[in-house]
């Protein structure tokens, strides 16, 4: 009688129970759905960075046309912020669908204060992301240049 009792004790031991496998299998769900959280973050912040990126374009190409202006050009005079100008560029999401990304680009141009021949430029972009919260403010990106009287 003891050999089947000494069988029975062994079986016991040696595999799992079923509270030990719960156990475990809240584990390994807990993790994934840590690494599913961490997935979602990282695909929104890069789009963001690629928002920023073309945000950072526009606005050096915006800055790379001011400065190529004559002295003289009106357009290239001092001025209070312009109204802001769409650009709209195209890229494709994560499902491969093409979609539009709409930038606010406004400027000013002012003279510096420590020399009339000196010219601030500063541009202003914004957009708004298209998953953001309805109350989040649009996102922005400034970039500012100096130009002298080489003229």
């Amino acid at each position: 009688m003891t050999a089947n009792t000494d069988t029975t004790s062994k079986r016991r031991r040696s595999g799992f129970s079923m509270i030990e496998m719960l156990f475990a299998l809240t584990i390994l769900a807990g993790g994934l759905l840590a690494m599913l959280t961490a997935q979602i973050s990282a695909l929104k912040q890069g789009k963001y960075g690629r928002h920023t990126t073309e945000a950072q374009q526009i606005a050096r190409d915006r800055i790379e046309y001011l400065t190529g202006l004559p002295w003289a050009a009106a357009a290239a005079g001092p001025t209070a912020w312009t109204a802001p100008l769409a650009v709209s560029l195209a890229y494709q999401n994560d499902q491969g669908v093409a979609q539009q990304q709409v930038f606010n680009v406004s400027w000013r141009i002012t003279t510096a204060a420590f020399n009339p021949d000196v010219r601030r430029i500063d541009v202003d972009v914004q957009w708004n992301e298209a998953d953001a919260d309805p109350g989040a403010p649009a996102r922005r990106y400034v970039l500012s240049s100096n130009r002298s009287n080489d003229d």
